[in-house]
């Protein structure tokens, strides 16, 4: 957790609270630690000397940026450059059907955001139930970091 102080207050003196959100995400298991997903099923990708002049480079890019996250950029400056052509792009099929796995793509991940945050609700409310005083810190911290 950062020790960078914040404009509010926050009741753990000097925590930073995207910091503390960061790291109830982490503890808390919502999200896998690691992810091992085959670009093409049945398929391996395997770095090394033979296949990249750079293999240690690319691991530490990988490990920063991963793949989906690449193509997730790539895919939002296409788009940009796909409205910038107006209705020119339109017309041609290759653009559309880009645009419509786009439009498929976002909706899965803000459907995944919705159930990140039905998930957050149930251990609130468990929280509630079985720890009130850890219920009511947590609930107040929440609604600090949300009117922010």
């Amino acid at each position: 957790m950062g020790t960078e102080s914040t404009s509010r207050e926050w009741p753990w003196g000097g925590i930073d609270p995207a910091a503390w959100m960061r790291n109830w995400w982490t503890t808390f298991g919502l999200a896998p630690q690691s992810l091992t997903q085959p670009i093409l099923p049945g398929w391996a990708i395997t770095i090394n000397g033979i296949n990249s002049s750079a293999p240690q480079t690319e691991v530490e890019v990988v490990q920063r940026h991963s793949y989906g996250r690449q193509l997730g950029r790539m895919a939002d400056a296409l788009e940009a450059l796909i409205e910038e052509r107006g209705e020119e792009a339109s017309s041609d099929q290759r653009f559309t059907d880009f645009t419509t796995m786009k439009q498929k793509i976002d909706e899965i991940k803000l459907d995944a955001a919705a159930t990140r945050i039905d998930q957050l609700l149930a251990d609130l409310a468990a929280l509630k139930a079985s720890r009130p005083t850890e219920y009511r810190r947590l609930r107040d911290a929440l609604r600090r970091t949300l009117d922010q």
